[in-house]
């Protein structure tokens, strides 16, 4: 079983930063050059097979969804407690998610099944079809603890909530089949950054957990920020998911594959 972990920690924090000095979010040039294949594959090599999170060892094979995906959203609000001696009590509670991230999620979701042929299905836990890609938008102060994840190392639960925006952890099985994805978004983001945070986060959680700045524009580039994928993001979800390269396919094997592969979606 193997643990993928992402946190765009550098990115969303220049974000944070500009959203608070009231500018605008930084984007791509209009007539960005079309990346080549080569430029390409090695994107692809660097976003499907590394590893942002330190301590975090790169997958080996494709890893990727092979049942179908169920959807759960939750949301918690947070209210600060005066306690007696001064202290003060951080007190939770699970609200409805707000329609806004559920349209978000939705419209994510639906981008990413379409390109990658992924199934989704409605969750019904009596028929022992539990959710298995976990959304939840929860306060800043709590992205770390350890009841986020507690099956998560909690060093590694506090590392990733650092940085206060957004972050995922997937599971898969030896095959390389994933059967859990789990995001956790702060709640208090700007529309702007949450709709951007989800979706690089929604599409990692696909099987690419890596961020790379080989191509530009792209949703995997800390360069550039993006609420759309970009042609090139398009192409190597699109590669991922070809059935010439199931899950489990050896690094080695699975470069030659996304080769042939990449090269008859950039031919079209």
């Amino acid at each position: 079983m193997s643990i993928l972990f992402s946190s765009d920690v550098r990115r969303y924090l220049c974000c944070q930063l500009l959203a608070l000095a009231g500018l605008a979010f930084a984007v791509a040039p209009a007539h960005a050059q079309e990346p080549t294949l080569d430029a390409l594959m090695k994107h692809f090599d660097s976003v499907v097979f590394g590893a942002e999170i330190e301590g975090v060892k790169p997958a080996e094979q494709v890893q990727k969804w092979m049942t179908p995906i169920r959807v759960s959203i939750t949301a918690m609000q947070g209210k600060m407690l005066n306690k007696p001696g001064g202290k003060r009590e951080l007190k939770l509670s699970f609200v409805p998610p707000d329609k806004a991230y559920v349209d978000i999620v939705r419209r994510h979701l639906t981008t990413l099944v379409k390109l990658t042929g992924a199934a989704s299905e409605k969750s019904d836990k009596a028929a022992g079809k539990p959710a298995n890609f976990i959304i939840k938008f929860v306060p800043r102060l709590v992205m770390g603890q350890p009841f986020i994840a507690k099956d998560v190392d909690p060093a590694i639960l506090k590392r990733l909530g650092q940085a206060g925006v957004c972050y995922f952890l997937t599971r898969s099985i030896s095959t390389g089949a994933m059967f859990r994805s789990l995001i956790i978004v702060n709640n208090e983001l700007p529309p702007d950054q949450m709709d951007a945070c989800l979706l690089e986060e929604m599409t990692q959680a696909m099987g690419l957990p890596n961020d790379s700045d080989l191509v530009q524009p792209s949703i995997f580039n800390q360069k550039s920020t993006q609420r759309t994928l970009s042609p090139g993001d398009v192409v190597l979800l699109k590669t991922l998911y070809d059935k010439r390269l199931p899950a489990g396919t050896p690094h080695k094997d699975a470069l030659r594959i996304a080769w042939e592969v990449m090269g008859e979606h950039l031919a079209r």
